[in-house]
């Protein structure tokens, strides 16, 4: 696998990589927004008072709202990297045409797609909880599964 993964160098997945790296930057700069913008004067010292302000209705509002904008970038790099890794694996396609073609399987199945989104973030949340050692577990299947799924895509029809 690594041989793999290592023989992509000169081709097109680290500028994939390049893109999800910015993509969650951006995202955790949002995040830092929200927070400032609507617990930007509120103090924090410690554990017990971080509830309390948490639970203001300024912090229900941040946490609903950063919950939206959070859903929307999980959702917009899910669109664009569940085909994409695999393809860029698989074939001599540039990234742009790889996210263009995962963004384009998903909005064509998006109750199966989104039914697999769901699967994948309720397997890595429950691989979480042992400590983080699930994910030695979760991860490889759900890396398998994944490149399955990117497998019967990819024999019902050519991809663009």
């Amino acid at each position: 696998m690594l041989g793999v993964v290592l023989g992509q160098s000169r081709r097109q997945l680290p500028s994939l990589c390049a893109i999800i790296i910015f993509l969650l930057l951006f995202w955790f700069f949002l995040g830092h927004m929200i927070f400032a913008l609507f617990l930007g004067l509120s103090v924090m010292t410690h554990v017990s008072s971080s509830l309390q302000v948490f639970l203001s209705p300024e912090g229900l509002s941040m946490l609903a709202f950063g919950s939206l904008v959070g859903a929307g970038f999980a959702l917009l790099l899910y669109m664009i990297t569940v085909i994409s890794l695999p393809l860029l694996l698989d074939r001599e396609v540039d990234f742009v045409t790889a996210m263009i073609t995962s963004f384009g399987v998903v909005t064509a199945s998006p109750g199966a797609m989104l039914t697999w989104a769901v699967i994948v973030t309720g397997l890595t949340f429950l691989a979480l909880l042992p400590g983080f050692l699930g994910l030695f577990l979760v991860l490889p299947w759900l890396g398998h599964a994944t490149w399955h799924l990117y497998d019967q895509i990819a024999g019902e029809a050519p991809l663009r």
